[in-house]
């Protein structure tokens, strides 16, 4: 399945360019590009079902180019490919073929051989890009995890855009590495990839992991791969710990000014700081100790706006497990015990019964 570009077929001719001559010598778009030769390479000798999927760029004279939308009523079969006099590599563009019918189509659908030998050398590849979207999973994880850093979303145009994908590579991408991260009792990182219109995730989310809250598995994504300050730029490294740097060995205090020092309304930093420390800096279910991963949780029933910013009023929570106290999912009963909604049993269950202890503090 190739992508190609809507302001690149001509229409009347029914040719549409698949390989700009001018971008392989220059190697624009060199991620993609050696990809696109073995497509189109194995397109030229014939007898496999070639079809493409035309796309908007939102500026046609960007290198790459960015889509912004996707030609959404079918797909189109390729006849066959020939050079043009510029040297460009055109399809001639057959039927489009709904993608409810596809896999019948591609039964008996066959792209011709084209005349002459294929015009693409070796010498124009990049060696910059590869021919399986396997190889490509690494480095989408890697900046999957960036993305959770910056507890962020991306569409999955951004994926393509960026890896040179298609739809049905980009899908067994995201199959794939959603089950790395199952088989590693990891959260489903690409529950970080959302629709652009509605920011959500689509249905395979839970056709393939049983995951109905994309939400709640992007709080769980955040919590996981919190940043350490190893991951943070200098500018936030520094001030966050400038004022302690005459007291290295003083980790306790060095977690604590990272913690309380994070942006947040003026009056909470003492509250968040009071909250670290009578809580020894951990979360009370989970015993997380990253500072970026916790966050001061209000107890039931106190409210910052009416005064409650004594540590008495709060405990520290690991992030995800904030959201899911705030939201009813996850309570710690009078006795201090964790008690979990039944639909979280799956994914927090090994926290469910915990007994938090905080001595210095009235029944929870």
């Amino acid at each position: 399945m190739l992508r190609t570009w809507n302001d690149e077929y001509a229409f009347k001719e029914r040719k549409l360019r698949v390989l700009d001559i001018e971008d392989a010598d220059q190697r624009f778009d060199s991620f993609g590009l050696d990809e696109r030769i073995v497509q189109l390479k194995a397109l030229w000798d014939g007898n496999v079902a070639g079809y493409t999927v035309i796309a908007t760029a939102k500026d046609k004279n960007a290198r790459p180019r960015e889509i912004i939308a996707y030609r959404d009523d079918g797909v189109f079969a390729l006849s066959r490919l020939e050079q043009n006099s510029n040297g460009d590599i055109v399809a001639i563009v057959g039927d489009i073929v709904p993608l409810s019918g596809l896999a019948l189509h591609a039964q008996t659908h066959r792209t011709a051989r084209a005349q002459g030998d294929f015009p693409i050398g070796d010498e124009q590849r990049s060696g910059l890009s590869t021919d399986s979207y396997k190889e490509k999973i690494p480095a989408i994880r890697a900046w999957l995890i960036e993305i959770c850093h910056a507890r962020g979303t991306v569409t999955y145009s951004d994926v393509m855009n960026r890896f040179a994908l298609t739809f049905y590579p980009l899908r067994n991408a995201m199959s794939r590495l959603g089950h790395e991260c199952k088989d590693a009792k990891e959260p489903i990182i690409t529950a970080l990839i959302v629709d652009k219109d509605t920011r959500r995730c689509s249905q395979g989310l839970f056709d393939e992991f049983q995951i109905d809250d994309d939400v709640l598995e992007r709080d769980r994504c955040y919590a996981h791969w919190a940043p350490t300050v190893a991951d943070a730029s200098p500018a936030i490294v520094a001030p966050l710990l400038s004022s302690h740097l005459g007291r290295p060995n003083d980790e306790f205090e060095q977690r604590a000014a990272r913690f309380t020092e994070v942006q947040t309304r003026p009056e909470q930093s003492v509250f968040r700081d009071a909250v670290f420390r009578a809580c020894g800096g951990q979360c009370v279910v989970s015993g997380c100790t990253v500072p970026e991963a916790l966050e001061a949780a209000h107890r039931l029933g106190r409210d910052w706006r009416q005064g409650h910013n004594r540590a008495a009023d709060g405990i520290l929570l690991r992030r995800d497990l904030h959201n899911l106290y705030d939201r009813g999912l996850l309570r710690i009963s009078g006795t201090g015990q964790v008690e979990l909604s039944d639909a979280l049993l799956a994914y927090y269950g090994e926290f469910n019964g915990v007994m938090v202890t905080l001595d210095a503090w009235d029944n929870l």
